[in-house]
Parts: structure tokens; sequence; C-alpha cells
């Protein structure tokens, strides 16, 4: 047991706000009712296409001889196999940005880079010849952050607590960015959205799996806004950049009510299975390694074995468009994201959020949905921290 405890406590890549001592977790771990091996409706959401995936993956974990990288492995793979919620049927979907903003971003890298950019922290995730590069414009990150917020809100059909929008990076040349998915209490609807790329720079796509269990290879194209359940579907760069440098932003949010109240970071531990510190008895699966938070499966072609075949988008057969979103179906929906009005639904709410009582916070499920107004619940807080 106190090896197991010692053993915990080196896992600050997932969790780093205290050890978990493994009696206690397995005590959590059994009130919830897991078992192992998983049963088949266990999986969220059920779709036998994403059972099969996730359950590959999960023999592959399994197999890892590392006890520190089988053990996140298997923290990261039931989060996205079991405990995250979906919150959309597909997964990711792509949009377009508005033109004005798009200009003023493109400017804004253009300006940056024959300035002179820093050098990023470094990223165990991100590997290449050189780590990526930073533009600092929190003016235009704040303004991706707030005027953006509607299109997140009506793709998924959530009011949203924006978190951070962290850019710009320019990745370089020969960059990858290995499978992953984000943090699971902050990160929960997300997009990325392509500003610009180098004039030598070569298509370089998104690689990111969708709730049927496909791999899709997503070439993104200036102002191209892509959607993600970022906690929840894995998604990277597999394939090395070819090219000078090419730019995005990360945007983050979480639903609004009822989210920030449970400590999802702390929740996925708990869906490791007793069996995590035990040595693999064979290898039958494709070897994963896992770097950091991220994947890969380093005797596949682009370190991704699902490369090989993935639906291919190459940004010319299907565009996007204003007023559309597309699924990963290739299905086009209308789409004309509307602000939160601010205003209260009910004539008494000024006296009920003026009571000691402070029925705001007491009473959050309706009064931050009927009384935004008085609750002052409709105001957008900046951020830019660091990914």
């Amino acid at each position: 047991m106190k090896f197991l405890y010692l053993l915990l406590s080196l896992f600050c890549v997932s969790y780093s706000r205290a050890a978990l001592v493994e009696s206690d977790r397995l005590k959590e771990y059994h009130a919830r009712n897991y078992t192992w091996p998983l049963p088949l409706e266990s999986y969220v959401p059920p779709t036998e296409g994403w059972k099969n995936l996730m359950e590959h993956r999960l023999r592959q974990v399994s197999e890892i001889d590392t006890r520190r990288e089988r053990y996140e492995g298997f923290v990261q793979t039931l989060n996205a196999a079991i405990v995250a919620p979906n919150f959309t049927q597909y997964g990711w979907g792509l949009a377009k940005a508005p033109d004005d903003l798009m200009e003023a971003l493109r400017q804004g890298i253009r300006e940056g880079v024959e300035k002179g950019p820093s050098e990023e922290a470094v990223i165990q995730e991100i590997v290449g010849d050189h780590p990526p590069w930073f533009v600092d414009r929190p003016d235009l990150t704040k303004r991706v952050l707030e005027e953006l917020q509607h299109f997140p809100e009506t793709w998924v059909g959530l009011e949203l607590q924006p978190h951070r929008a962290y850019g710009f990076r320019l990745y370089r040349n020969n960059s990858q960015l290995f499978m992953h998915i984000d943090k699971s209490q902050t990160h929960i609807v997300s997009f990325i959205l392509h500003i610009d790329s180098s004039d030598d720079a070569e298509p370089w796509p998104i690689a990111i799996e969708d709730f049927q269990g496909n791999l899709h290879e997503v070439v993104l194209a200036s102002g191209d806004l892509l959607f993600y359940e970022s906690s929840k579907v894995f998604h990277g760069r597999p394939r090395k950049f070819n090219g000078s440098w090419y730019s995005s932003v990360f945007v983050h949010y979480y639903p609004k009510y009822g989210w920030a109240e449970s400590d999802h970071d702390v929740e996925k531990h708990y869906a490791v299975p007793p069996i995590w510190h035990e040595d693999p008895k064979h290898h039958f699966e494709v070897p994963l390694e896992v770097l950091g938070t991220g994947m890969r499966e380093p005797t596949c072609p682009n370190g991704w074995c699902q490369t090989q075949h993935s639906i291919y988008w190459d940004g010319k057969t299907t565009k996007s468009e204003h007023g559309k979103w597309i699924a990963p179906t290739g299905e086009k929906f209308d789409f004309v994201p509307k602000r939160v009005e601010c205003k209260d639904l009910d004539e008494q709410c000024p006296l009920w959020a003026s009571w000691e009582t402070d029925e705001c916070k007491k009473n959050p499920g309706f009064m931050l949905v009927h009384c935004k107004k008085s609750c002052n619940a409709c105001t957008i807080p900046g951020g830019n921290d660091e990914l």
C-alpha cells in the first residue's frame, strides 16, 4: 500500500492537487459501481464505434510496460470513454469565423512575426526541430474569447462560462502534436480558430476522433473554426508540419451552471481499475506510448495508425461557410449564433436577489437562469492563461 501511495504521488501530470492513497481511491471506485472489464453499457456515448475504439485503446494501455505511463493512459482513456459526458451528437463540427475579426487577427500575427516572436515554453506533447513561436496579443485573444462565445453556445445548445483563449501559438517546421484530450475541469466545449500560415506552409490537418469511432483529418483554412468537446475526443496533429509557421488560437469554455461545483480532475482517477499496476502478461496490440498527457503509436506511420485510414477533409471539397456548420458526416446545418440576452424572466428577480439569504448563490439552478440581470450572471470575465 505504501508503494502504491508513493507511486500515485508521482503522477503530477494529471493530478497535482494532492496525492491519492490507493485504498481511498479504490473505495471511490467501488462506490461508483465501476467494474473491470467495462460493461458495454458504460460507454458514453453508447455507440458501437465509440465502444470499439475505446476498448481497443484500453487494451493498448493495459500492455504498456511502464507503470507511470500505464496509469496515465488509463486516466486519459477512461475519462474519454466513460467519465466525461458528451454534449453533442458528433463530438466536433466546423464553422466559419466573422471576416472582420479574422482581418484583425491575421494582421496581428503578421505584425508579431515581423517584430520577432518569443519561443513558447517546452510542451512535452509537441515535438519538432524548434519550440513553437508565441505572439502575445491579449487584446486580440480577449476579443476572440468574448466576441465568439455565442458561437460554441449555439453549437452545443448550452450557456457557457469562458475559461481562456490561448494564443497565438505558431508551430514551426517539422512540428508534431501528439494525440491527447484536454483538461477535464475547464476545457469542455472548445474551438480551434486557424488564423494564418507562412507562404511556404503546406496543408497540415488536425486529426480528431468522432463518437462513431472514426478518425478525421481536417485541413483548416484561415477563418475556419473547429468546435470540439476537447476533454472528450482525442485530437492532435500527428503528421509533421512542412513550412515556416502555422498559427491558431485555442479557446475553451465549460458549462455555466452545475459544472464547476464538481472536481472533474479528481473524478477521472476513480475510474482507473484495480489492475492498473499489474504488469502486462502479453503484447498483442499495436504499442502505445504515453508522453505527458499525449499518446503516440511509434511503430505506425505518422505515429498514429489510423492516419492510414482516416476520413480526410482537404479544405476544398467541403468548405466552411457563414450561416452553416458542418458535422463529421458532411451534413450541413443552419447556424445563426445568438447571444444570450441579459434580462430577468420574472419581475420579482430584483427583490429575490436583494435578500440577505443571497438567493443567487443559495439557489443558482433557478436564479442564474431566470434572474440573470439581477444576479449579474451575464458578465464575461477575461482569461489568457497558458494551457
